[in-house]
């Protein structure tokens, strides 16, 4: 069995003009001969669809691309039965038109999809038996065997992207990863050189290191890809022969667009671009040129395609471990993450111990990103709640036809019209959400950390939740109102800082919790209360959880916890109790509660519904 060459690699690199990527290219070249569905991760704009297409196209494989989308279905994936064949022919295969899945199947060819995990996570699960058992079943016509040499090549944003939904164990089960990172600097103007066709180093490298710190910057989220330094290039060629003047007015036109600023940034885009350009537009930016020159396109642009031990040890190794650093350590791979959340979980005793304040510093942003990224692969894959709402189709309406409604209403009629057509949409679901949780001396910050990343990373993930996040011990503190927009890292920064300290007054936390829940007009409002239920301060809580329209309580076990009282309130309520062992339970308790909250639809509504769609249709003449 021969292996995939260097020479191979460099042949694909010559023939679709890839700068750098040897080894990733030799990698997923090996993979698709093997026949092995590819994964390839990493961030925007580092090539991920560029070398997913050349590899395929080098092997000559027929290539059925899909985009992913929050809005994209299972029948756009697999196809569709079209209305008007259905009535001539039946359900037949004449009345299929297949979608990207069937299509790549059949022709035995690649099925593209561009970032899998913005996909809907029903949509993802059609593609297990198709990449597990080269087969899917097509409702009404039968079994779709997939022909020889069929694969699966996706792309993905790394988990770190909170707006994106990590992949079902399953699914990535089915899959080799391979994972790409951005290039160095002089791989990457290169890349600029070579797709903008601008050849003046003085203009692209500055541009370049203005581009590349905007991907290390505190109050940015996502940072600008390669996109940005070719377009911020471009203008600038056409904006003016001063080199500095002309790099200033592009980079504020090319770079809002393509970053993303964390909520609680505070500046704005526009203040911190300045920031960099003062920064990367030195003196070193004009001794590379004459300040002004002459700028020469050459060609036509192309688009850029082991935990530590729970004990004082430990604690000291996670101390020794800061005091060798210099920078952050990079949670991207298994034992940092396992380093970082040691050093979450120690952190209030690493900072009393910790004498240098930098280190301290160094400590809570390892310790913010650990409880974050644990977060992310604790609650898995997610999915916004959407109502499905039924209706006759009009102009401009959007959604998917509803094949069995509108065959029936087409039936019998001559000369069906666009009144017979049916059309399912889906309406994203408001819901606001109170969250109180105990920080008394029975809790403990990463506890509270945990619970709270939790929320927020749903929150950012289903999109529509609106959400509030009160403390309390000895009195209660509203720490995040409704109509606050705060960054998941904000709120884990700020729960790691407050002590474990007071009495526990959950009257308090509940009091404050019924004021924020009156200030929302979300229709659906729940409240969820986080606590042992040993209370040592105020009165007896059970009064004001009555009040509540819905309120849960997630009971942390402890010698000292309170069950009945958990329970009292909860059922006071409407709610429900669910106890946990530990911190690590409360992000799949909170995942479960919103799913059944957010995702589940009574059968009875859609019924309702569906029945008062059918009433208000015009009546269907008989078949002659």
């Amino acid at each position: 069995m021969r292996r995939a060459s260097l020479t191979e690699a460099g042949v694909i690199q010559s023939r679709f003009g890839i700068i750098g990527r040897e080894t990733e290219l030799r990698k997923a070249l090996a993979a698709v001969k093997a026949g092995k569905h590819v994964l390839i991760e990493g961030p925007v704009g580092v090539g991920k669809t560029v070398i997913a297409e050349a590899v395929a196209r080098y092997l000559g494989k027929s290539i059925h691309r899909v985009d992913g989308d929050e809005r994209y279905t299972e029948q756009k994936l697999t196809g569709w039965f079209d209305p008007p064949l259905v009535i001539r022919n039946g359900y037949s295969k004449d009345a299929f038109i297949g979608g990207p899945l069937a299509l790549a199947m059949d022709a035995g060819g690649v099925l593209f999809i561009n970032e899998l995990n913005r996909m809907p996570e029903g949509v993802q699960n059609v593609l297990l038996p198709a990449m597990d058992e080269r087969k899917i079943e097509t409702p009404k016509i039968g079994t779709l065997i997939a022909k020889r040499g069929f694969i699966v090549i996706a792309t993905q944003n790394p988990h770190e992207f909170i707006a994106t939904s990590a992949l079902s164990e399953a699914l990535r089960d089915r899959f080799e990863l391979l994972t790409l990172d951005y290039q160095d600097e002089k791989e990457e103007v290169a890349i600029v050189q070579k797709h903008t066709g601008v050849t003046d180093l003085s203009l692209i490298s500055p541009v370049v290191r203005i581009v590349r710190a905007t991907r290390a910057h505190p109050e940015i989220r996502r940072g600008a890809s390669l996109r940005a330094a070719m377009s911020t290039c471009l203008l600038a060629c056409q904006l003016g022969s001063d080199i500095e003047s002309s790099i200033r007015e592009a980079a504020h036109m090319a770079l809002p667009t393509r970053m993303e600023l964390k909520d609680d940034a505070a500046r704005s885009i526009h203040e911190i671009i300045d920031e960099l350009l003062e920064k990367h537009l030195s003196d070193k930016t004009a001794s590379e040129g004459s300040g002004v020159r002459v700028c020469t396109v050459t060609e036509t642009p192309t688009t850029m395609s082991r935990t530590l031990a729970t004990d004082r040890p430990a604690i000291d190794n996670a101390i020794n471990l800061l005091e060798s650093l210099s920078e952050a350590v990079p949670l991207n791979n298994t034992q940092s993450d396992d380093v970082g959340w040691s050093i979450a979980k120690y952190y209030t005793d690493i900072k009393t111990l910790l004498k240098d304040r930098k280190l301290v510093e160094l400590a809570k942003r390892i310790a913010i990103r650990a409880i974050v990224y644990r977060t992310l692969q604790l609650l898995g894959a997610t999915k916004r709640r959407e109502d499905e709402i039924k209706e006759q189709y009009v102009p401009g309406l959007g959604g998917e036809i509803d094949v069995e409604m509108t065959v029936e209403q087409m039936l019998g009629k001559t000369l069906p019209d666009a009144s017979d057509i049916i059309v399912e949409s889906k309406t994203p679901r408001r819901m606001a959400c109170i969250m109180m949780i105990d920080t008394s001396l029975s809790m403990s910050g990463p506890k509270v950390a945990m619970a709270m990343a939790s929320l927020g990373v749903l929150a950012y993930k289903l999109k529509t939740i609106q959400y509030s996040i009160i403390t309390f011990d000895s009195a209660a503190r509203v720490l995040k109102p409704l109509d606050r927009k705060v960054s998941v890292e904000t709120i884990v920064s700020e729960l790691l800082d407050i002590p474990a300290m007071g009495f526990t007054n959950i009257e308090d936390g509940l009091r404050k919790g019924i004021v924020e829940m009156n200030r929302t007009i979300a229709k659906e409002k729940i409240a969820i209360l986080i606590t042992d239920g040993n209370y040592t301060a105020g009165k007896d809580p059970r009064k004001l959880a009555a009040e509540y329209p819905r309120l849960f309580v997630i009971m942390m076990k402890s010698d000292d916890s309170q069950p009945k009282l958990c329970a009292d309130m909860a059922a006071l309520g409407k709610g429900k109790v669910m106890a946990v062992d530990g911190i690590d339970e409360i992000p799949a308790v909170l995942k479960d509660l919103l799913r059944d909250l957010y995702l589940r639809r009574p059968s009875s509504f859609q019924e309702a519904h569906d029945k008062e769609l059918y009433a208000s249709l015009p009546t269907k003449p008989e078949a002659s």
